[in-house]
């Protein structure tokens, strides 16, 4: 189910070469997301306990999804797509799980088996669906944003730094958009690649997204 039918990575414009790395500007590219994770897992000495959890949690995760689109796009190896998708996938359902957890009267335990749950879920999913990842893209991207809602009742959220992710967000989608092959600025040879920036622009924005929600991540659960 996990082995690889056609070439990964054709829909983000760039040439598919012959060595170890397929698509190499992209490939190298992909690990600013595990750059940003092993920042704020560095980041966590300095936080409190349960914060400490929650920055290693999401650093290890942003790592793991630089890794996974570093396989995606270089060597592509056999459960490179899965690799791929899921770490991205669970590394937004984190987020969208765990800051609003304590502000909805949630404890942090049940917060972490909830993302237990959406974990095997979206594993076993991808494994007999791999074509369902935009579809669950989509859930998590609205589970995100229902989040950053309850978040912003909550209070308490770091302005600069989620007017940085804000920012981030939307040109990460624009080079998401500009990054596609059918667009009419892909250019397969370029070293200058869209998706590329995507990368690097979306996983520092995730970054900065986490960071801006430390305050009422952290607050006493209401109930």
């Amino acid at each position: 189910m996990l082995a690889m039918t056609t070439p990964l990575g054709t829909g983000d414009c760039e040439a598919l070469g012959d060595g170890w790395l397929l698509q190499p500007v992209e490939a190298w590219s992909s690990l600013a997301y595990t750059v940003v994770g092993l920042i704020v897992v560095f980041s966590a000495v300095r936080s409190a306990p349960p914060e400490r959890v929650m920055r290693v949690a999401f650093g290890l995760l942003m790592a793991a999804t630089g890794i996974g689109s570093f396989l995606y796009h270089g060597p592509q190896s056999v459960g490179a797509g899965f690799a791929h998708d899921v770490t991205f996938l669970l590394t937004v359902w984190f987020v969208a799980l765990m800051d609003p957890a304590s502000s909805l009267g949630f404890r942090r335990g049940a917060a972490w088996l909830a993302f237990g749950v959406v974990a095997a879920t979206i594993s076993i999913t991808l494994m007999i669906a791999p074509t369902s990842t935009n579809a669950l893209t989509g859930v998590a991207v609205a589970a995100l944003v229902l989040s950053g809602i309850r978040m912003h009742h909550a209070g308490g959220i770091n302005g600069r730094w989620y007017a940085t992710a804000l920012g981030l967000f939307a040109l990460s989608l624009m080079f998401n958009v500009l990054g596609r092959s059918a667009a009419s600025t892909c250019d397969p040879d370029s070293l200058l690649q869209f998706h590329a920036l995507w990368h690097v622009s979306s996983a520092v924005a995730l970054g900065a997204y986490f960071i801006s929600m430390t305050v009422p991540r952290n607050q006493e659960p209401t109930r």
